[in-house]
């Protein structure tokens, strides 16, 4: 949600000097690989979490089992939350959600990239790059600390009793309360066929991605249940889905490295452009397509 509107951001601002370049580079470069990760499974549960068949069946099953033991069940990430009537559909309303911000992620990064094209006209873009390398050095210093999540972001992450807004330090804190705070999904725009009766268009994951679907569907089950009984090192781990996590640190590695070996600054938006928007979505967009 957040990496989404600064992205939204960087593709409307345009590079007048080299601390624009800067600004943009620290922006969509301290987004790591987990932190996406983890973000865009939240979300895409909070999506699919909506679905109302899928959220009756959670309840019914929660009822014949038993809440432990069917949270337990969730909380592994397996296939059983998908197995559920309403199960691939949930998952398929929030794989469409992705298509349409992918193609948001597309259109910056297309934007940025021209820019970086129009700017070879400028003197001070076509200036000597000398400290590639204490560039790339920030940036990797960034991606460690990760990004700060948004005040209004966290403000709707509380919990269901209506608890103090978490603090933007606390990582667990804040997967825990994504997986279980009932606010969230009014304080979040959802597109709008999710609230309508919208009955096509869903998406569904290709052959060999399906963990990636179990996972989804498990984090929107224990949203549905309320996640207070999974301690915060597993459920953050459910939300850690290895070939998207993997995809993403390779792209937080090139950005790295395309920072250090540019030689004039109007290169710099290509690096921004490839490695911080259009191959992140290309990770995403793998799932599925």
């Amino acid at each position: 949600m957040t990496y989404q509107s600064d992205a939204d951001q960087v593709g409307v601002k345009p590079f007048k000097n080299t601390n624009d370049i800067d600004a943009a580079l620290a922006t969509l470069g301290s987004y790591n690989a987990d932190q996406l990760t983890r973000g865009w499974i939240s979300y895409s549960a909070l999506v699919a979490s909506q679905d109302p068949e899928f959220r009756a069946n959670v309840r019914d099953i929660e009822a014949f089992y038993g809440r432990d033991r069917v949270v337990n069940s969730f909380a592994s990430g397996g296939g059983y939350a998908r197995s559920l009537k309403g199960g691939d559909d949930a998952v398929g309303s929030a794989i469409a959600v992705t298509d349409e911000d992918l193609a948001r992620l597309y259109s910056s990064a297309a934007i940025v990239k021209e820019q970086g094209y129009s700017l070879q006209g400028y003197g001070w873009a076509k200036s000597r790059i000398r400290n590639g390398g204490q560039r790339a050095d920030t940036v990797k210093v960034l991606q460690g600390k990760g990004q700060s999540a948004d005040n209004l972001i966290l403000a709707a992450l509380v919990s269901p009793g209506g608890a103090t807004p978490l603090s933007d330090s606390g990582a667990a804190g804040v997967t825990n309360a994504v997986a279980t705070a009932s606010d969230v999904a009014t304080a979040v725009r959802l597109p709008t066929f999710l609230t309508g009766n919208f009955t096509g268009g869903k998406k569904k994951v290709k052959y060999g991605k399906e963990p990636v679907a179990n996972q989804i569907a498990s984090v929107a089950a224990l949203r549905i249940l309320g996640a207070d009984a999974v301690d915060d090192a597993r459920l953050s781990r459910v939300m850690l889905e290895p070939s998207v996590q993997s995809c993403m640190r390779m792209q937080n590695l090139q950005l790295q490295g395309c920072v250090a070996g540019v030689g004039q600054e109007f290169e710099v938006p290509h690096c921004i452009s490839q490695h911080a928007l259009a191959e992140i979505a290309d990770c995403l967009g793998a799932v599925y397509k």
